[in-house]
């Protein structure tokens, strides 16, 4: 006897297509890749943001710099870099009525200058707040970034190639 075009013989005979445990299998296997994923990429983002930060900050050191030779003092007072030309009036937004503020529209961190009485300054950009990350990056009057970023999790964020 001959088969009849069209038709096959066997379990699930003449129902093409996928099964529901097979869709779920693939759907457990995203899941595992995603949650594998997802950390890596948060702190790629993170590790983007530190180097940003630290590029600001070299950029409020060259400012100060600049300020220092024009005064021969250092400020604490971000308005008198702007004011000397030394920075943009769009670069900085300064937050409330004191000396904290943000750069470039970038609301992740926040900056503060500290003048010191022997006319050096210290630089700092903290982690904004309510974020799983948290941490302080400062550079000093020698052009030094330090400090570090960590998350929730434990993983740490230095700015700098690694």
């Amino acid at each position: 006897m001959r088969p009849t075009p069209g038709r096959r013989d066997g379990p699930g005979a003449g129902r093409p297509g996928t099964t529901l445990v097979e869709v779920m299998i693939v759907a457990l296997l995203i899941g595992v890749f995603a949650a594998m994923a997802i950390p890596s990429y948060r702190t790629s983002v993170e590790q983007a943001r530190a180097d940003l930060a630290a590029a600001n900050l070299r950029t409020l050191w060259a400012a100060e710099r600049l300020y220092y030779l024009e005064n021969r003092a250092s400020t604490s007072d971000p308005d008198h870099l702007v004011a000397l030309g030394v920075l943009q009036a769009g670069e900085i937004q300064v937050l409330g009525g004191g000396k904290t503020f943000t750069m470039y529209n970038d609301p992740a961190y926040v900056y503060e200058i500290d003048s010191n009485n022997d006319g050096t300054f210290d630089a700092v950009a903290a982690r904004a707040s309510g974020t799983s990350f948290s941490g302080i990056l400062a550079i000093d009057a020698a052009g030094v970034v330090t400090g570090e970023v960590v998350d929730t999790g434990g993983r740490v964020v230095r700015p700098g190639f690694r």
